[in-house]
């Protein structure tokens, strides 16, 4: 073997010796990390488990946000129709004690009218006094500016109730949100260990459920057929590439 062979040779131990010094350094890296595996491994499973368990929970809590808000939509619709009988009452009383008060001033002009065909002293002083007795003119005023805020009073209650429609908006929304979320969290679960979410509750929502994410209570005197108009515009829709970006 000539010294040029035996040269290579050497340079080629050489670089063995470096690789298998290499090694000896990478194993003891190589070992941690497959001890960080293994203690990772269960804690991902256990963080898999809780987010199926959690997942599996979202279509009950979404149907009991919406079956309360059911409920309130009921309630709010009882109180608006009772509203609207009690208007239509004040509104009967209103008419009632206007044609009393017209009445009420005719008879006054009609004894007021005798006065110069009585010819007799004092005749003017004695109805003056009559009808200062005896005329509810004064009192029906009063009534009717008690009835009229009374009327008044209602219509701030059903304007006020349009904090039920906000509500019902703004958990739709809730609902719409949870409703994305359970998707990708049962495709990221799906996609981790090939499991399939048990779904036990189906979410019921509303197919003329309209919701606002945006939508604010406001005191104002807005008629209802305005309002209910703003409400029944067509449904929209929450961002899905927020959504998305969630799970980016």
């Amino acid at each position: 073997m000539s010294e040029e062979n035996m040269t290579q040779l050497f340079e080629k131990l050489n670089d063995l010796k470096k690789v298998f010094s290499y090694g000896e350094k990478l194993i003891p890296v190589i070992h941690s990390l497959g001890e960080f595996m293994k203690e990772t491994v269960p804690l991902l499973e256990n963080i898999n488990q809780s987010i199926a368990e959690s997942t599996a929970k979202i279509p009950k809590a979404t149907n009991q946000i919406q079956s309360v808000t059911s409920a309130t939509e009921m309630a709010t619709t009882e109180i608006l129709d009772l509203v609207d009988v009690l208007n239509n009452d004040l509104i009967d009383i209103e008419k009632t004690m206007l044609d009393v008060l017209v009445k009420e001033k005719d008879k006054e002009d009609f004894l007021k009218s005798l006065i110069p065909m009585l010819n007799k002293e004092n005749a003017e002083l004695f109805i003056d006094d009559f009808l200062s007795k005896n005329s509810s003119a004064e009192k029906l005023g009063e009534l009717l500016l008690q009835v009229g805020k009374m009327k008044n009073d209602s219509n701030n209650i059903a304007v006020s109730l349009q904090v039920q429609d906000i509500t019902a908006q703004q958990l739709a929304t809730v609902n719409h949100l949870i409703e994305s979320v359970q998707e990708k969290l049962s495709a990221l679960i799906e996609d981790f260990d090939n499991t399939k979410i048990l779904d036990n509750h189906e979410i019921n929502l509303p197919d003329n459920a309209s919701f606002d994410p945006n939508a604010r209570y406001s005191k104002s005197s807005v008629p209802q057929q305005e309002v209910d108009s703003i409400f029944n515009q067509k449904s929209q829709k929450a961002s899905q590439a927020e959504i998305d970006k969630l799970f980016s």
